[in-house]
C-alpha cells in the first residue's frame, strides 16, 4: 500500500522523481527528512514480497518499501536536491540509508505516479484498508476501512500499526470503550468502532492528526462514536476497556510513570523496538499492569497488557 504526504503543488510541467528503496521500518523516517525539499508530497509504496499479484491479500504486508518524492525541474532544483541528499546522509549515520535514483517525468505522467501504485492492504484475518478511489469486494466479515493518505501516517503501512490492528481484532467486541493514544489518522480508533465499540475517544498532541482523525471517522461513517482531541490520555474520562498507544517506546514507559495504568483495562502498546522490550515490561509492571501477550513483526513488538487491580 502507499502512503502519502500532501502538499501544495506549482503547475510546473516538468519533475524529477527521486525514488529510495528502503524498509517499512525506515521509510516514515526518509518521507519526514525529505519532505520539506520536494514538492506535491512524499509517496510510500510497499512492494509484494512475493509474485503474487493479489499481494494486498496477505496477511500482513512485508516486501520493500518505495518512497519517491518531486522536485520542479526549474531554478530550484539543484538547491532541493542538495538539501535531500544531506537529509539522507544525517540518516546515514544511524543506519544505512542508500542515494536516491532519479527519473524525469512530464506533467501529465507526475499527476498520476504516485497514486497508481495504491493498493489496499490486509491486516489479521478481517481488517481491509483501502484508499477511497479503490473500490474493493471484501469478504465476508471484513471489516473495511477506507483511507486516503494525507499528512497524518497511519494507513497500516508500518508494523507498528499492523501489529495493533492484529491485537485488536481479536480483542474489541461490542460495547466497549477504547482510548487511542497517538491517533494519527484514527485509523486504530475507527477499527475499534467498525469492531463493536460503542465510545472511542482518540487523541493526539499534533492539530494536523487531529483535524485529518475528524475527517476520516466521517467519511467511514463512525464520527458518531469516535472522538478525536487534541492532547494525550488526561482527555480521558473514566476507565476504558481498551487503550492502545502506538508511540515511542520512551513515551509509553513515561506516560505510565504518570498514571497511564489508570485509565484502561487492557493496554496494547506498539512502537517499541525489541531492544526496548524489556524497558517497557518493567514499566508496566511497576504501573500494575500484567503482560500477557507479546508479538513482533522485523524489529518491532506489541505488548498486550492487562490491569491487575
Amino acid at each position: 500500500m502507499t502512503d502519502q504526504k500532501d502538499k501544495t503543488v506549482s503547475d510546473n510541467p516538468e519533475w524529477l522523481e527521486l525514488a529510495i528503496e528502503t524498509n517499512s521500518e525506515l521509510a516514515e523516517a526518509i518521507s519526514e527528512a525529505i519532505y520539506p525539499y520536494v514538492e506535491g508530497g512524499v509517496a510510500t509504496e510497499q512492494l509484494a514480497s512475493n509474485n503474487a499479484l493479489d499481494r494486498w491479500e496477505e496477511e500482513v504486508a512485508t516486501g520493500p518499501v518505495i518512497v519517491r518524492g518531486y522536485l520542479p525541474l526549474d531554478g530550484t532544483l539543484e538547491v532541493r536536491r542538495a538539501k535531500v541528499e544531506y537529509a539522507l546522509r544525517c540518516l546515514n549515520l544511524v543506519l544505512p540509508i542508500p542515494m536516491p535514483t532519479y527519473r524525469s517525468l512530464a506533467q501529465a505522467d507526475w499527476a498520476e505516479a504516485w497514486k497508481v501504485a495504491f493498493k489496499p492492504l490486509r491486516i489479521g484475518t478481517r481488517i481491509l484498508v483501502h484508499p477511497s478511489w479503490i473500490d474493493v469486494v471484501p469478504q465476508p466479515n471484513d471489516i473495511v476501512i477506507s483511507l486516503d493518505p494525507g499528512l497524518a501516517f497511519g494507513t497500516g503501512l508500518h508494523p507498528t500499526t499492523q501489529l495493533c490492528g492484529i491485537a485488536m481484532e481479536g480483542r474489541v467486541t461490542a460495547g466497549m470503550r477504547v482510548l487511542d493514544v497517538g491517533s494519527g489518522s484514527a485509523l486504530l480508533s475507527i477499527l475499534a468502532a467498525k469492531l463493536g465499540a460503542v465510545e472511542v475517544l482518540g487523541v493526539d498532541i499534533d492539530p494536523e492528526a487531529v483535524r485529518v482523525g475528524h475527517e476520516n471517522a466521517t467519511i467511514n461513517g463512525v464520527d458518531g462514536i469516535v472522538k478525536v482531541d487534541a492532547g494525550s490520555f488526561d482527555r480521558a474520562s473514566g476507565v476504558y476497556d481498551i487503550v492502545t498507544a502506538n508511540i515511542l517506546a520512551g513515551v509509553i514507559i513515561k506516560m505510565l510513570a504518570n498514571g497511564l495504568a489508570l485509565v484502561g483495562k487492557q493496554f496494547i502498546f506498539s512502537g517499541i523496538l525489541d531492544t526496548q522490550v524489556t524497558q517497557v515490561r518493567d514499566a508496566a509492571t511497576r504501573a500494575g499492569l500484567d503482560v500477557v501477550e507479546q508479538n513482533q513483526i522485523a524489529d518491532w513488538v506489541c505488548l498486550v497488557c492487562q490491569a491487575n487491580r
